[in-house]
């Protein structure tokens, strides 16, 4: 099983648009991620996001171009400073492949919690970036990381 943690992409500065959708560059970058995953031969079950805008449309814009039969779900637990901790049983409980579109210091305690059993250690990134989690033998462990700047 394939965990997909996603920092959204890009957004608009919330001065300029407060709902924050993704800017041009966000959009191109999931974009770019999406056909990139989809050249790696990545297949979904689930994908989830956060609600806020941003998040949203970033997980459209992946499921789209992945799984079209896919409709990403608004899921409770991962706005940016939820805890990690509640979702992490019903992520364990999944046989499929899932991609999580959220936030930051969320994404971040998320990777913490699942990779190092602390939420502390910090996984820094910048928007756009996805973090690949695999599961085997009961442990995940980061199988890779892809930053929109790398592709």
């Amino acid at each position: 099983m394939y965990l997909y943690i996603l920092q959204h992409g890009e957004a608009v500065p919330e001065e300029i648009q407060p709902e924050r959708p993704l800017s041009e560059q966000g959009m191109r970058d999931i974009r770019i991620l999406a056909l990139h995953m989809q050249n790696m031969g990545v297949q979904l079950g689930n994908v989830f996001h956060s609600g806020k805008l941003r998040a949203q449309q970033s997980a459209s814009l992946i499921a789209e171009t992945l799984s079209p039969e896919i409709l990403p779900v608004q899921t409770e637990g991962l706005n940016p400073n939820d805890d990690p901790t509640v979702i992490i049983g019903d992520i364990e409980q999944m046989n499929e492949n899932i991609l999580i579109a959220s936030h930051m210091p969320f994404v971040s305690r998320l990777c913490s919690t699942l990779l190092t059993g602390t939420i502390d250690a910090e996984f820094a990134s910048v928007p756009g970036t996805l973090f690949c989690l695999e599961k085997a033998e009961g442990k995940w462990r980061l199988s890779y990381m892809l930053r929109p700047d790398f592709l």
